[in-house]
């Protein structure tokens, strides 16, 4: 269905017009952004004070962000006049997000420029997380910049018929970029490495992609291993036992599923149905019920997903909870028997298997999946269950994925207005103090 090109220019001007509304009155609906930019100013301070001290004596600090992260913002304000500036800049870089999603949209489903699809990348306006990351720098959306690219070009890859290697290399350089700034996207290099293996088997270009990935991983190879500045594992916290399991796997697939609900809400019902009354996943969601209710010991007052805090809000307790994520499970086998070849199910259950873990640090947030889930969603999953929606999308599945974005950011108004998030107040003397006394800790 074809739209004027200038009602696209007009709609996409006033979404950013709300960015930068939203930039003047220093909007953090994704909750936390502004006190986590407060905290990561001391550590750009401490990297402006003693760059190779601070650098070799990061994991001695408890942030959770990489080094790389604090050194790109310095780099900023190194040019920047003044924090305005600053952020205006990374609030434009953001910008790059949405326009590289269309992108890849226009590439995976070659529509002609005056189309309704050019209109699915406004979700991301709606996004509280990529609002606050972008008026706050924070570093999820410049590392969700370097991954959507990555995206880019391995979608370039695909329906290049040629199979040109400087897409590959491309795909590698900057799913490494996206990696170094949010180490944890380096899971996706699990799903890329099927997804060439599959189609080069064991040919040149592949040694090549090996050795592309070799050679970009070394300095943080080195830097974790040789010089030993492991700051990752202090985050992941104890070894992965049954009830940790239990609690990423079931509270990742209810945020999943949450996510999917305009993909699935037209067609899901005759289809859950089957996959209900299939014998194996009666078998495997009686175990999963089983799991949760003698294993499930999530208790932490905050992350969770939205279905284990709307539990805990209406019921104080788990139950509610326990049932989304067992419509969750059968959601997923729904998606993974969804009449795929064989390398499709297997390149799809690698997808999902990554996003169950990228939450390494048994704290899960929703801003990890949101807008990522968009992106595995709309550009990577083989499933029909998403492919159908985007290839055929009518005004009617436009408006319900459109309203459900804006209802989810409402919600996130709301939170934030009935638990309003204290900041703490920046003081330049912080740094001095805080750089002192960890750079004394970490003096041998």
């Amino acid at each position: 269905m074809n739209i004027n090109s200038r009602n696209i220019y007009t709609i996409y001007f006033l979404l950013y017009f709300s960015l930068l509304v939203g930039f003047y009155f220093n909007e953090d609906f994704g909750a936390g952004y502004i006190s986590d930019y407060t905290q990561h100013k001391l550590y750009i301070a401490l990297f402006d004070t003693d760059f190779i001290n601070t650098l070799l004596n990061f994991d001695k600090f408890t942030t959770s962000h990489s080094p790389i992260y604090y050194i790109f913002v310095l780099f900023l304000e190194k040019i920047s006049f003044n924090e305005t500036v600053l952020r205006l800049i990374n609030l434009h870089t953001s910008l790059l997000i949405p326009i590289f999603f269309y992108l890849c949209l226009k590439i995976k489903y070659k529509f002609q420029k005056e189309d309704l699809r050019t209109l699915i990348p406004c979700i991301i306006f709606f996004s509280p997380y990529f609002r606050s990351s972008s008026i706050w720098i924070g570093s999820e959306n410049i590392s969700l910049l370097f991954l959507i690219i990555s995206f880019y070009f391995f979608l370039k890859y695909e329906s290049n018929k040629e199979k040109n290697f400087s897409n590959i290399f491309l795909n590698v350089l900057f799913l490494a970029c996206a990696a170094y700034f949010r180490p944890i996207y380096a899971l996706f290099s699990i799903y890329f490495f099927l997804k060439f293996y599959l189609d080069l088997k064991l040919s040149t270009k592949l040694l090549y992609y090996f050795l592309i990935n070799i050679l970009l991983s070394f300095p943080a190879l080195y830097y974790v291993f040789i010089l030993n500045v492991d700051f990752l594992t202090m985050h992941i916290g104890h070894e992965m036992d049954v009830p940790r399991f239990v609690n990423q796997f079931s509270i990742t697939i209810s945020i999943i599923f949450f996510y999917s609900i305009p993909f699935l809400l037209l067609r899901v019902r005759d289809n859950l149905k089957l996959s209900l009354f299939k014998v194996e996943n009666i078998i495997l969601s009686i175990i999963f019920i089983y799991l949760l209710i003698f294993h499930f010991n999530y208790n932490l007052t905050h992350g969770g997903g939205i279905f284990y805090k709307i539990s805990i809000l209406i019921f104080d307790n788990n139950y509610l909870f326990y049932f989304f994520s067992l419509i969750s499970l059968n959601v997923l086998f729904l998606i993974l028997s969804d009449n795929l070849k064989v390398k499709d199910k297997i390149s799809d259950l690698i997808l999902f298997l990554t996003l169950i873990f990228l939450e390494p640090d048994r704290i899960f947030y929703h801003e990890t999946y949101d807008p990522l889930l968009y992106f595995i969603f709309f550009l990577l999953v083989k499933s029909r269950l998403y492919l159908n929606f985007t290839e055929k999308l009518t005004n009617k599945k436009f408006i319900l994925l459109i309203l459900f974005s804006i209802s989810f950011y409402a919600l996130s108004i709301l939170k934030m207005i009935h638990n309003p998030i204290e900041m703490p107040i920046y003081q330049s003397s912080d740094v001095n103090l805080f750089y002192n006394v960890r750079i004394a800790q970490s003096s041998h």
